[in-house]
């Protein structure tokens, strides 16, 4: 939960500078902007979420109240990691193909669902 918050703080801090940036008219497209978080750690922020994921998954009530814990403990929700999940499932890229892409899809929708339904 450490790395989490961690790279949660470092995205967090790239995305108000490029916000700041943006107000003193320096525009930039949503590529940019994205590969910009990717450089600040969003990639590995992003596996985080899918490991906590596959975690949930797994049902293991402990587990899951250890999880609870830990992001209570740092003044967060399942909806962070949700959040964190959903930006993952809407750029993942179709460079090992398009059904590598729809499995991967799949396979992170499951546990954003998981997340909703607990």
């Amino acid at each position: 939960m450490e790395l989490y918050i961690r790279y949660s703080d470092r995205v967090k801090e790239e995305t108000k500078r490029m916000d700041e940036l943006e107000l003193d008219d320096l525009e930039m497209d949503e590529d940019e902007r994205y590969n910009r978080k990717l450089e600040s750690g969003l990639y590995t922020l992003q596996s985080i979420a899918i490991i906590l994921g596959h975690l949930w998954c797994s049902e293991h009530p402990r587990m899951r109240a250890r999880i609870e814990l830990l992001l209570r403990q740092q003044k967060l929700t399942k909806n962070d990691v949700k959040d964190i999940l959903l930006e993952y499932h809407d750029n993942i890229g179709d460079l090992d193909g398009p059904e590598e892409k729809e499995r991967v899809q799949a396979r992170v929708l499951k546990f954003i669902s998981a997340f909703e339904l607990s």
